[in-house]
């Protein structure tokens, strides 16, 4: 049992360092391609962390076309049957509406 909880927590320590390593490795270069700068008008277009910089994302939506439908037969509708109500009424239990 103590030679499984030590590996476990040897793999979920690497886990945690290769995260931790990833994050830091992000905000590194990010803030490298943010502080950059060339010197003078020096031609940069061959520059990755230029081209980068002028790289963004053109979302497009995709044309939807409206479903078609078409008739295939018509149906009438019967008319609504009526059901009898499986509860009594008391006629002293409803009263009138109020007179005006």
């Amino acid at each position: 049992m103590g030679h499984a909880c030590q590996r476990v927590r040897a793999n979920l320590s690497w886990r945690i360092l290769l995260a931790l390593l990833c994050v830091l490795l992000v905000a590194a270069l990010g803030a490298l391609q943010v502080a950059h700068t060339h010197a003078g008008t020096a031609n940069h277009a061959d520059c990755a962390l230029c081209a980068a910089a002028h790289i963004s994302v053109h979302t497009v939506s995709a044309a939807v076309c409206a479903p078609t439908t078409s008739v295939i037969a018509l149906q009438m509708a019967l008319p609504p049957s009526i059901l009898r109500s499986a509860l009594a009424t008391f006629a002293l239990f409803t009263r009138p509406p109020p007179a005006v």
